[in-house]
């Protein structure tokens, strides 16, 4: 019989860079020596996007893994119904999920991998757009929340046990943190950069105001603004650092864009042979996952969703706005 536990740190290294985290978690638990490999911070488990799925918080949290096709189960007690409470994903961002409870107007982070949990200040109020987790890190994180029926708003921070409100002429959209500084966009399209002097890009084009519009920042730390023109089409504009203006582009590289209305994801394919370079991944109107080619203009289907019954939303937006996306973290 093979001794496994005797394998070469280098082989178990290149077994470890290969796998996905939940197979790493389960890799590691396999014998002593492969968990002090697993504890070499030079060897890190493979990383995918995920698709948050719908599911019954008592069965767990459904996710499926992109590049795999294949579904994860993950147990979140802290977000099973208490005394009437039901929790909801409104947010997700560096490996965490942001929960929100209607009944109470509570909130919290959770890391689905790690199962920690972070209990944020009363909201005090009942409807929430979406949520984003600006910035997460060993001494701080910063919390922004968009609220269901108000313009503006609220963010908090590690230590914080309130909320401080910030007021906007239009209701927001998007919100993101890039090289330090908040930018918003708003319903009808505007980017805005809270800073002195403030800056803003309204829309060229003026299009319905529930129309998908997002932010997001690629590895290289570049801005790009995403707009979806059609059941089926998007455009995306990349902020030009020295001339501080929207450049249209039809060539990302081998970047792909994932997004939803309660987060969106800018992540490198090259690594991915399952991932298409160039494309926005996004739901369509028949709950399909599906592949927009920029340079194209095309549509591909990914993989078609079995989504259950929807949570409640406060636009009553089509179910299939009402997913998010993942980037499992051990962190």
């Amino acid at each position: 019989m093979a001794d496994w536990a005797s394998l070469q740190t280098d082989i178990v290294g290149l077994i470890i860079k290969k796998l996905a985290i939940p197979d790493y978690l389960r890799f590691r638990a396999v014998c002593t020596s492969w968990n002090c490999v697993c504890s070499d911070a030079s060897y890190h488990p493979r990383v995918d996007p995920w698709l948050m799925l719908p599911a019954n918080p008592a069965e767990g949290a459904k996710f499926l893994c992109v590049p795999e096709r294949k579904n994860q189960i993950i147990r979140l007690p802290s977000t099973v119904s208490l005394f009437g409470s039901v929790w909801t994903p409104v947010g997700s961002s560096h490996g965490w999920v942001i929960y929100f409870s209607q009944t109470h107007g509570t909130m919290q982070l959770v890391n689905p991998i790690s199962g920690t949990q972070i209990q944020l200040p009363p909201l005090g109020y009942r409807s929430v757009s979406k949520a984003i987790l600006l910035e997460m890190n060993e001494r701080n994180f910063i919390v922004a929340v968009i609220s269901g029926d108000r313009k503006g708003y609220k963010v908090t921070r590690k230590g914080y046990n309130s909320w401080s409100s910030v007021e906007s002429k239009h209701s927001l959209e998007d919100i993101i943190k890039h090289r330090g500084r908040l930018y918003t966009c708003d319903v009808y399209g505007t980017v805005e950069v809270w800073s002195e002097p403030p800056l803003a890009w309204p829309d060229e084009e003026i299009t319905h105001q529930w129309r998908l519009r997002c932010l997001m920042e690629t590895p290289s730390g570049d801005l790009i603004r995403v707009k979806r023109q059609g059941q089926n089409k998007f455009a995306v504009w990349i902020l030009d650092k020295g001339t501080s203006s929207w450049v249209e582009t039809e060539n990302i590289g081998d970047l792909a864009l994932f997004v939803s209305h309660y987060n969106s994801v800018c992540f490198p394919a090259k690594d991915h042979p399952n991932l298409k370079a160039n494309c926005i991944y996004f739901i369509d109107i028949y709950n399909n996952l599906c592949a927009f080619n920029l340079e194209h203009g095309t549509k591909e289907l990914v993989e078609t969703l079995a989504i259950g019954r929807a949570h409640n939303d406060y636009y009553h937006r089509p179910q299939r706005d009402q997913l998010l996306w993942f980037i499992p973290s051990l962190k």
